[in-house]
């Protein structure tokens, strides 16, 4: 029966759940033996500040610099390597000749482990860099992990969280255990992604307050603009209120969670976290930074920035604060702070009566380019505006004030199938990446690249890594000088290279074999307008099976 069948499908489910939970637990084993073995291990983590509880309490341990020490040691415990490699540790080879490689080599390893205290994935950070193997590398997804469903140390936390009635969320997996080791147990961190509606979820059974805590850089501030739209989506916060509050920590340039207490100043990140930031003023902390306050245009720039952000926060009386901090910057604030309140307020309800604000409350700015009254605005130069933010020129300047340009064609741009190209090469040349990828380029026995250059790179490369030749060696045994020119380019990579990570390689795959299917339907198309050939109906069932399974995102994770 159809009951029956469930049931069944249900057993063979957790079944399968179980024996990867138990071959985490002799990964955990492994890599916590590994560790007590490893002088560089052992002096990174002391090096850390990471005492010996610390270290047990987490879990923390070691995977050799070797390819097969972990599949080798879950071999000798009798576990079948093909359950090893749905938990993520190891990958088969693509000769199908039953051997495995271990996927985390040289990385201080760090067990996640959900809120049942099941340990159901690992996250290792590169002690020694490598040319582009990731500092830190996660579990792929499988059947007991999901990075968008967990947070680190929140089996751990939790307590501390509903007892503080706060989580301070940060992004590593270090900057976590220095919290829990400093006596600031409520923390969790993210697993190398951004915020997810589950995350919010997940901590809103312990608390509706949040503090996040991202790095000072460009990608931190967006990453926690998006955090802050995502918490104002889910819970109502961003500014005080009932359902809860969301700040942000603000920390001095190139400081972090870990970095602070490592020098002692456990106090001064307790201040921190209580003088967070409510969202408004941490955007609007982020748009004077880019600003050159010291001339009258760059006090233009800002506001025109700041004040959309001001217009959508709900609360009257933190609209009123802001606007006072805002008015020292308005230029006739010389002449009497409240003259300039009182403009800034008329520009704010000319904005909303106008209609300027869409996307402002989401952190986007694009409600901030309406200039201000009595500005005079002035088109930008082809290619794009002022690299520092601030308007590009004077706002005295006269109406017919020429606009330069220059008339030079823009450098072409890739296709995003040759990026996709570009990136599993890059991968290729990456000791880390190359072994997941190498059996993943070719289609029925033929290059899955396009470009010739990268074809040929491929094709030389592929079956030395096959081998087990790291990729540096490999390359010397290329005779081609232009070939290793070419490979030292690629590695360096460039702005539009993606990063490496697991996603980002399923993508491309995904978009390589999407671009051979439409060549090849393309082609039948072609070829059935002109008469030229007759598919079977079996040909045509085969080849819309693939195309869907491309379509739907099919194509092998590496």
């Amino acid at each position: 029966t159809r009951n029956g069948q469930d049931r069944e499908e249900a057993q063979r489910q957790q079944s399968e759940r179980d024996r990867l939970y138990a071959v985490n637990t002799l990964a955990l084993r492994f890599f916590r033996e590994s560790l007590q073995r490893t002088r560089l291990a052992l002096d990174y983590t002391n090096q850390r500040g990471l005492a010996h509880e610390t270290l047990e309490q987490f879990g923390i341990g070691y995977a050799p610099d070797d390819w097969t020490a972990l599949s080798g040691y879950l071999r000798a415990q009798k576990i079948h390597l093909e359950d090893a490699e749905k938990a993520g540790l190891v990958f088969a080879s693509r000769r199908g000749d039953g051997t495995y490689t271990d996927k985390f080599r040289g990385r201080l390893m760090f067990p996640i482990v959900d809120i049942q205290e099941r340990i159901v994935g690992f996250g290792g950070r590169l002690l020694v860099p490598a040319e582009n193997a990731p500092k830190y590398l996660n579990s792929p997804e499988t059947p007991i992990f999901s990075k968008s469903k967990i947070l680190y140390a929140l089996n751990r936390g939790k307590k501390a969280v509903e007892k503080a009635d706060q989580a301070l969320v940060v992004e590593g997996y270090l900057d976590a255990v220095a919290c829990h080791q400093a006596g600031i147990p409520n923390v969790v961190a993210t697993l190398g992604t951004s915020l997810t509606d589950e995350h919010v979820r997940l901590i809103r059974r312990y608390t509706h307050h949040v503090v996040l805590s991202f790095d000072a850089d460009d990608a931190g501030v967006r990453a926690a603009l998006r955090a802050a739209a995502l918490f104002a989506a889910n819970t109502g916060a961003g500014t005080a209120g009932e359902s809860g509050t969301l700040r942000v920590l603000s920390l001095p340039p190139g400081e972090d969670p870990d970095s602070l207490i490592a020098k002692g100043e456990v106090a001064a990140f307790r201040k921190a976290v209580e003088a967070a930031l409510s969202v408004p003023e941490f955007r609007i902390k982020t748009i004077l930074a880019r600003c050159d306050t010291r001339t009258d245009e760059g006090k233009m720039a800002f506001l025109r920035e700041a004040l959309p952000v001001v217009a959508v926060i709900p609360s009257v009386l933190e609209q009123d604060l802001l606007l006072r901090r805002l008015a020292s910057y308005h230029p006739a604030f010389s002449s009497g702070g409240s003259r300039a309140e009182e403009s800034l307020r008329a520009e704010i309800t000319r904005l909303r009566e106008n209609g300027s604000l869409q996307g402002a409350a989401e952190g986007d700015n694009r409600g901030a380019s309406a200039p201000l009254r009595g500005e005079i605005v002035i088109p930008p130069r082809r290619g794009g505006g002022s690299a520092t933010g601030r308007p590009l020129y004077p706002r005295h300047a006269p109406r017919d004030a020429p606009v330069p340009y220059s008339d030079a064609p823009p450098p072409p741009r890739r296709t995003a199938a040759e990026n996709a190209e570009r990136t599993l090469l890059r991968a290729l040349l990456s000791p880390e990446w190359a072994p997941l990828i190498v059996g993943r380029i070719t289609e029925n026995g033929a290059s899955i690249f396009a470009q010739p250059r990268v074809a040929r790179l491929a094709d030389a490369l592929a079956p030395l890594i096959a081998g087990h030749i790291e990729p540096s060696r490999a390359l010397d045994q290329i005779a081609d000088e232009e070939l290793r020119d070419f490979a030292s380019e690629i590695a360096l990579g460039d702005t539009e290279d993606a990063p490496l990570s697991d996603e980002v390689i399923a993508d491309c795959l995904r978009a390589l074999k999407l671009r051979q299917i439409r060549a090849v339907n393309q082609e039948i198309v072609r070829a059935q307008r002109e008469g030229n050939v007759a598919l079977s109906d079996e040909e045509l069932r085969q080849w819309t099976q693939r195309s869907r399974a491309a379509k739907n995102g099919a194509a092998p994770e590496p």
